[in-house]
Order: C-alpha cells, then sequence, then structure tokens
C-alpha cells in the first residue's frame, strides 16, 4: 500500500517558527501590525485589518455595512456556507444564483435576473467568490453593482495573490474584500483572516466593531488596554492574535513562492492527466493561481473517489451546493432541480491535492492512481 496522500497538508515556511519563537519570547510584539502593513504594501490597497478568520472578516464586513434584519445579499449557490451562515446571523436573507458550468462562479445573467427580481430598498449587497482562483468578470459585476446600487463583497479566499485588469484582488473595487489564511478544514493550523475596504469610513467602522465597539483605547507593548475608553457600540472580539499573525505573515511573505509551486503541480497533472479516459481537465489560464485543481469525471465520481481512496489518494470537492444541505433545502423550500448546473457539476467534480508540501513522488503518485482507477472504471 502506498503512503496516503493526503487532500491538503501545511507546510511550514522558512520564516514561520522565527516568528512564533519572536512572540513567545516578547521581543516582538507587532506581528499584527506587520502582517497588515505587508498585504497593504503587496496588494496596493490603503486600509487593512487582520481578524480571527475569514468568517469573522465576512461577519464583520456586514456589520461595517450596517446589515439588518430582512436585508438581502445575493450569493452563488456554490459556497462555503460561511457565506449565506453570516447574512443569516443578521436575520438577512440570501439569494442563491446558479452558476455556471466552466469555472463555477456566479453565473452573470443569472445575478442580472435576481437583481432585478429583488429590486428594493432591503437589496443591500453582492457576495462573490472567485472558484479555484478564477476570477468573475468584475466590471460586468461593479456596473451591475452601480445600476442598482448594492455594495460588492468579495470573498477572495480562493484568490489571494490573483489579479484583474493589472490589479491584485483587494484592489480592483469592491467596497469589501476578504481573505482567509487557513483552508477549510476543521483542524486548520491557525486560523486567520483579512479585511480589506475600499473606502475609509468603512474600514473605521470595523476597526471599531472589530474590538468591542470601544473607542479611544490605547493598548500597551503586551496588549492591556488603558482603563480610560468609551463604548459606542455594540462590537465584538474579532482581532488577530500575535501567535496567529506570525504564522499568517510567514506564509504571506511565501505567496509568491506558494503561486509558483501550485503552478508547477498544476502542470505535472495536466502533462499526466491529458487523454485519460472519465476524467476532463480545467482550462487554465495562463495568469490562474489554480488555488484547486478541479476535474470532472463522467460519471459514478463517488465510486471513482472511493476507489482513489483505496489507492491512497484523498481528494476534496468545492463545494456542496447548498440546497442540497438540510438547513437551506428545509428554510428556503428548494428542490434539488432548482439549480440545476451546480447540481450536474457537483455530481461531476473532484479537487486534486495541490498543497505545496506536495512533491514531483507524490503529484505523480496521484496520477498513477488516477490512471489505474480510470482504467477500471465503468
Amino acid at each position: 500500500m502506498p503512503n496516503t496522500i493526503e487532500f491538503y497538508k501545511p507546510s511550514i515556511q522558512e520564516n514561520t517558527k522565527k516568528y512564533i519563537d519572536d512572540v513567545l519570547n516578547l521581543s516582538d510584539n507587532n506581528k499584527v501590525e506587520k502582517l497588515q502593513h505587508a498585504v497593504k504594501k503587496f496588494i496596493g490597497c490603503d486600509h487593512v485589518l487582520a481578524v480571527t478568520s475569514g468568517t469573522a472578516a465576512l461577519h464583520l464586513a456586514m456589520c461595517a455595512l450596517d446589515f439588518k434584519r430582512g436585508d438581502k445579499v445575493i450569493c452563488s449557490i456554490n459556497v462555503f456556507p460561511s457565506v449565506p451562515e453570516a447574512v443569516r446571523h443578521f436575520d438577512a436573507e440570501p439569494i442563491f444564483v446558479d452558476i455556471e458550468g466552466k469555472n463555477y462562479n456566479l453565473d452573470l445573467g443569472n445575478l442580472e435576473a435576481a437583481l432585478k427580481k429583488n429590486k428594493s430598498k432591503k437589496l443591500k449587497a453582492i457576495i462573490l467568490n472567485h472558484m479555484a482562483g478564477n476570477i468573475v468578470d468584475l466590471e460586468a459585476v461593479y456596473a451591475l453593482a452601480a445600476e442598482y446600487k448594492v455594495k460588492v463583497i468579495e470573498d477572495a479566499s480562493n484568490a489571494m495573490g490573483a489579479t484583474y485588469n493589472g490589479k491584485y484582488i483587494g484592489n480592483t473595487g469592491a467596497d469589501i474584500t476578504v481573505f482567509s489564511f487557513a483552508p477549510h478544514l476543521c483542524n486548520s493550523t491557525v486560523n486567520g483572516g483579512v479585511l480589506i475596504c475600499k473606502e475609509q469610513s468603512v474600514h473605521e467602522r470595523a476597526e471599531l466593531l472589530g474590538f468591542h465597539g470601544m473607542k479611544n483605547r490605547q493598548c500597551d507593548t503586551f496588549g492591556s488596554v488603558n482603563y480610560i475608553y468609551d463604548v459606542v457600540d455594540i462590537g465584538w472580539k474579532y482581532d488577530l492574535g500575535q501567535l496567529e499573525a506570525a504564522y499568517c505573515l510567514a506564509e504571506f511573505e511565501a505567496l509568491e513562492k506558494t503561486l509558483v509551486r501550485r503552478k508547477e503541480i498544476a502542470s505535472i497533472y495536466t502533462k499526466e492527466l491529458t487523454g485519460v479516459n472519465h476524467v476532463s481537465l480545467p482550462n487554465i489560464a495562463e495568469d490562474s493561481i489554480v488555488s484547486q485543481y478541479i476535474v470532472e469525471i463522467d460519471k459514478n465520481r463517488d465510486h471513482f473517489v472511493g476507489q482513489l481512496k483505496n489507492e491512497g489518494v484523498n481528494i476534496s470537492v468545492h463545494y456542496m451546493p447548498l440546497h442540497l444541505t438540510e438547513y437551506y433545502k428545509q428554510k428556503y423550500s428548494m428542490k434539488v432541480f432548482d439549480y440545476s448546473v451546480a447540481l450536474g457539476c457537483f455530481q461531476r467534480v473532484m479537487s486534486l491535492p495541490i498543497s505545496t508540501s506536495l512533491s514531483n513522488d507524490d503529484v505523480k503518485q496521484v496520477c498513477e492512481a488516477i490512471k489505474k482507477v480510470a482504467d477500471a472504471h465503468i
């Protein structure tokens, strides 16, 4: 039995242990500020706030934009549950839109139809995600947002380091962009997120609500808050700790190296798996960051996945359409075929391991396992 290839295995960067030791030795308690500065410098944006997770960043974004009960927010049916979950915590309503079948992103024709159908003062925002790092046509989305007077929040967790029209995602025009430093795992090595606001006033609002709605607070070197402060609103605790920031900073500094390695892995997959029976490969643009390598199995995907597991290869699926999950199915009385494109894609797709901790031999082991299973697949 060959070694098991996990779908994701974290890699430790060159500076990770040093940065963590800096915090533990109390020699550098400015990792949060350094992370924020690094993101700001790389992306070319003005307002960056580091928070505890990508989900926290989403929720804080909605707080900063003053979401209220009954507000409506349009998003893809094919997203991680954190997106509509954050909306529902305001007792607001997610309006789900089907995807297009090429890149699995929100379908812009369906988006426009949803904007027309739900046009009202309660229609608050569009939340975008960029599946596998494939960027949505942002000019079209921003034009629709302006026409219907709604905000744009980009959940760019799969698009860190990606560009659009020569600008990094986070600096392309969205009202708020959020990133996550942790994969969607139950036992992440560390959690961390970033909130990027286009407008200073929204950034200041997020900063205020991100630490208990406290105004005029001053912290010492070790984070102790002075005892003379004011509380001017109901906030929460979203601020990132120094240890998590140390890990995230090392990860962010290695971003360009990570993007190069993911492209190398994707190239091996494309070379080795082209022409394999039952397997359709993605069309990867030259400037894609390939945050997932998603293939389609023409039939019996679940059986194919089970056989791969027997060969020591674990894969994932991005994502289960939300109308197939119990809460959203029951809450919004959705039927299985209401989102037919997302349903069809979900029945075929699987994401191959692409973490930078993989060696070339690991990647080739994945390829050999796929070829073996495909040869026997019916």
